[in-house]
């Protein structure tokens, strides 16, 4: 008997055992899923037809590489992934299979493949009885140069403990030529089966040239890591040979870490009435309510209000209604939270008569928001959860409007709306990179961005950036290839911004000073609210004049957009732009907000260069963070990271780094994140998170109501 029949035996053999084990009376599969090597959701190296739920993030490291590929001392596989709609999911995937040796600095240290490329599956809309799981997808999206494309189509389905895959896929040998490695070409499949009650599993597949078997451990949800699922493998590969016919069986692991980056609502609901000390039953809240004057009354509501961190609290009626002003620099993630313990205490205090509360969200002293709600209803879902009764009496305005002399402000302190904060400190984390070059697999520089902002009058601040360089790689120092990249020491911004609404649905913000270290220039946004719907239009634009330059040089850039909502959490923005290249061209950003996590692909033209990539949005502080006082530090609010490549093409054949190309207006003071909520300040994006104004009153505020 020669090697391959006893391989081919061993195999039978392996999958009757499979088929065995099948039989014993174990739990269902489902407990989560695995990231494979193509970068994709799956076995050990093939795709599933399951792809990533809607708003998951998949985080994937591993070191298995297909031996027809070469033989490399670095081996490494890094991707990161989304369930970026229902059914569809988008792998970007890092490949580093090279043999990097030490070089001259400056000088490139390369041999083998470095490949950034992304991945796409869709799941067929089909939810049949008895029906598997199909989908469809391509591995190494790309205009250049692609190791790794393929296109396959797979059905996958659950029996019992066993999940199993089968599909076809169609290879391109590496860099579109006529010979060469393939990765997933022809028939695979494979089967995972649950040992037992234990959360392992063991898998066994065949990606058309090879066979594969691992083991899998899936963890419990982590409350620590936001509920993310940690999944574990280890790998074997058989019948593996390199192009020369050699055996190279190897062993591997894989790493993933998949995060929900949004929670839903019943599950939040679910949350707070597990975790929430109960408030007094109705009808014993109106009879203590009875006791206190209604000063008393709006005298504790704005203690509590202060003591929660809000800054500029003032209370005060109008006629039978409560009116509440309030700024927030304290929960940054979403001005949900803030809302939420403004509407809770504010109806759990309102002096006895009071039909409606009106909140007024306030930024730099200007109005931003106004908020209304019914007293009685709202009491009642804060104990009872229901949303249904007050999402009816809920009430919206971009601009309030209203007539500030007409309210009965509180007398003393709760009326007086002064300011605690003097001085927001800001620190957030500045990012320069490369990644996958001939110099390197990954080349970065890293600094500290601390902004301070002080607030002069209505709608007016002043602020300073200060940078300082934390760690660079060596090909960023001084005289090195990427020194252009590195981050540069000292007091990067200095400038006045002032916003204003120029109409009631016409905001507008505009500031001048000096930008980018040692220029001097101004820069602006306008946003028009549509009256018909949600959707808004753009314009941007910057100047920057470096005169101290032996030939003064000026960047200007700008940019006009329109914004369609097709619901609160996805959003398309189309436009025209000027980038700081001064190339021109067309620009579309894809938005899918998950929580308070954003994911953006944008592909943006400008002459004869296409760059598309994807940006992901973080806040970077804590959910609840420091309370207003004289001096207030926090995190960042918004920080984006992108990620891109440039289209090659005929005429542009190479994807070269290119950090100065194809940028778009990049403004210091960005409007929106500062004073809007990241744009999230339409009526549907406050009634969409109706059980998070719940959550964040017993968070963050139930401690105030004795």
């Amino acid at each position: 008997m020669d090697l391959r029949t006893g391989i081919r035996q061993r195999i039978h053999q392996a999958s009757m055992a499979l088929v065995g084990l099948v039989m014993l009376p174990t739990a269902a599969l489902a407990q989560g899923l695995g990231v494979a090597s193509v970068g994709a959701t799956g076995g050990l190296t093939i795709p599933s037809a399951y792809v990533l739920e809607q708003g998951d993030m998949a985080l994937s490291l591993g070191n298995y590489q297909d031996p027809k590929l070469g033989s490399f001392n670095r081996r490494q596989n890094y991707s990161l992934g989304f369930g970026l709609l229902p059914g569809v999911e988008l792998f970007g995937r890092f490949t580093e299979y090279t043999s990097r040796q030490a070089a001259s600095p400056g000088a490139p240290n390369f041999r083998g493949i470095s490949d950034i490329s992304a991945n796409i599956k869709w799941q067929l809309p089909i939810d049949l009885q008895g029906v598997p799981k199909l989908a469809v997808g391509v591995t190494d999206i790309s205009g250049g140069a692609a190791f790794f494309k393929s296109k396959y189509a797979v059905a996958s389905d659950e029996v019992g403990p066993l999940r199993w895959s089968l599909g076809y896929a169609q290879s391109n040998p590496p860099l579109g030529g006529t010979v060469g490695a393939k990765v997933l070409d022809g028939v695979f499949g494979g089967a995972e089966l649950k040992l037992g009650s234990s959360r392992a599993t063991l898998l066994a597949e065949t990606d058309g040239t090879q066979q594969h078997a691992g083991l899998r451990y899936y963890s419990e949800s982590l409350p620590s890591l936001g509920d993310a699922q940690l999944v574990g493998t280890l790998q074997r590969s058989f019948g593996a040979t390199t192009l020369a016919g050699h055996f190279a069986n190897a062993t591997s692991v894989n790493v993933s870490l998949v995060v929900p980056l949004g929670t839903a609502d019943k599950a939040r609901q679910t949350r707070t009435d597990a975790a929430a000390r109960p408030l007094p039953a109705l009808d014993q809240a109106v009879a203590g309510a009875m006791v206190a004057t209604a000063q008393d009354r709006l005298d504790g509501l704005a203690r509590a209000l202060r003591a929660t961190g809000l800054d500029r609290v003032r209370v005060g009626m109008l006629g039978n209604e409560l009116v509440v002003e309030y700024e927030n620099y304290r929960y940054l993630h979403n001005e949900a939270d803030a809302l939420g313990i403004v509407l809770g205490l504010a109806a759990e205090a309102a002096p006895t008569g009071t039909t409606r509360i009106n909140a007024l969200t306030r930024k730099a002293g200007l109005e931003v928001l106004e908020t209304s709600v019914d007293v009685a209803a709202y009491r009642s879902f804060l104990r009872d959860g229901d949303a249904a009764r007050v999402k009816n009496t809920l009430g919206f305005g971009l601009l309030p409007g209203y007539d500030d002399t007409a309210v009965q402000w509180a007398a003393g302190e709760a009326g007086a709306g002064r300011r605690q904060t003097r001085l927001r400190v800001e620190v957030k984390p500045l990012l320069n990179y490369t990644l996958g070059t001939e110099f390197d697999a990954f080349d970065y520089s890293l600094a500290a961005n601390v902004r301070s902002t002080a607030s002069l009058w209505k709608g007016a601040q002043v602020y300073a950036d200060v940078v300082q360089r934390i760690a660079n790689s060596s090909n960023i120092d001084p005289g090195r290839v990427f020194a252009s990249s590195r981050q540069r020491n000292g007091l990067k911004t200095l400038a006045l911004q002032q916003s204003f609404w120029l109409a009631p649905r016409l905001f507008a913000s505009v500031g001048a000073g000096k930008f980018d270290h040692d220029g001097l220039g101004a820069e602006g946004e306008s946003i028009l609210f549509l009256p018909w719907n949600a959707d808004t239009v753009h314009f941007k634009g910057s100047y920057l004049r470096r005169p101290d330059d032996a030939l003064s040089r000026t960047t200007e850039a700008y940019a006009g957009s329109y914004r369609l909502r097709f619901s609160p959490e996805t959003w398309i923005e189309a436009g025209y732009e000027q980038y700081t290249d001064r190339s021109t061209g067309p620009s579309v950003v894809l938005t899918r907000w998950f929580g308070d996590a954003a994911v953006q692909l944008f592909a943006r033209k400008g002459g004869n260069n296409t760059f598309v990539g994807l940006e992901l949005n973080l806040p970077l502080t804590p959910r609840q963070g420091m309370g207003a006082g004289p001096v207030q530090l926090t995190g960042t609010p918004r920080y984006a990271q992108s990620i891109r490549t440039r289209l090659t093409n005929g005429g542009n054949t190479g994807n070269f780094v290119d950090n100065g190309a194809v940028r778009s207006v990049n403004l210091n003071y960005k409007p929106e994140v500062e004073m809007l909520n990241s744009g999230r300040i339409a009526p549907a994006d406050i009634t969409g998170q109706i059980q998070r104004l719940r959550e964040s009153f017993y968070l963050y505020a139930r401690d105030q109501i004795d």
